[in-house]
């Protein structure tokens, strides 16, 4: 399985306005997060008409992937991959989707560096973090029926944060020698739990 296109490299066409919004797109998102960062000011600050970036990317999401991991991945294909299946298998899917983009070549690094940042200088530095929560994570708590589902994507994407600093910032033995499988039979329980289940 894997979701993830091929890192972008040289762009055929209109190639510097397109390079300018992802330039002006990767600034905002790790200056300010992303949440608070909107296509109308990224556009500001490439310079470009707001319509451009609607012409090249399918929504902040996607803008978000292009420029902060350099990825060819719309959110919406990890959600439908997500949850396009048994529901007693939604957690171990997301893991398989997170882990599919974590094993791209040089992400890791990114992830690393973007967590790094969040725990380092705040509230405002954790683009990564909210993309999870805001386009993937809150969306599959919601499709399973739960009115808590800020909540549960809450907690989800502190597990996911414990993750990567356990095997990548901190790298604890234990975490480090984990297959895959492993840690999608493992995580993904804990993903099953807090997106899908009844907490009863």
């Amino acid at each position: 399985m894997t979701m993830v296109g091929k890192k972008r490299g040289r762009r055929p066409g209109h190639a510097d306005t397109k390079q300018a919004i992802l330039d002006a797109a990767l600034s905002l998102f790790s200056q300010h997060g992303y949440d608070k960062v909107s296509l109308r000011s990224i556009a500001r600050a490439a310079e470009v008409d707001p319509a451009l970036i609607h012409h090249y990317f399918d929504g902040k999401g996607d803008l978000f992937t292009k420029s902060v991991l350099d990825l060819e991945l719309n959110p919406e294909d990890l959600l439908r991959f997500v949850l396009d299946g048994p529901r007693e298998s939604i957690g171990e899917r997301t893991v398989l989707g997170f882990l599919d983009i974590w094993n791209s070549p040089g992400i890791d690094e990114r992830f690393t560096a973007l967590i790094r940042a969040a725990a380092a200088e705040g509230t405002g530095r954790r683009p990564f973090t909210e993309f999870l929560f805001k386009e993937v994570l809150v969306k599959i708590a919601e499709s399973a029926g739960h009115p808590d589902a800020s909540e549960r994507a809450s907690l989800a994407v502190a597990v996911v944060i414990g993750l990567v600093m356990g095997r990548a910032v901190l790298q604890f033995p234990g975490l480090t020698v984990l297959s895959d499988a492993a840690l999608t039979r493992t995580v993904g329980q804990q993903f099953q739990w807090l997106l899908v289940d009844d907490r009863t």
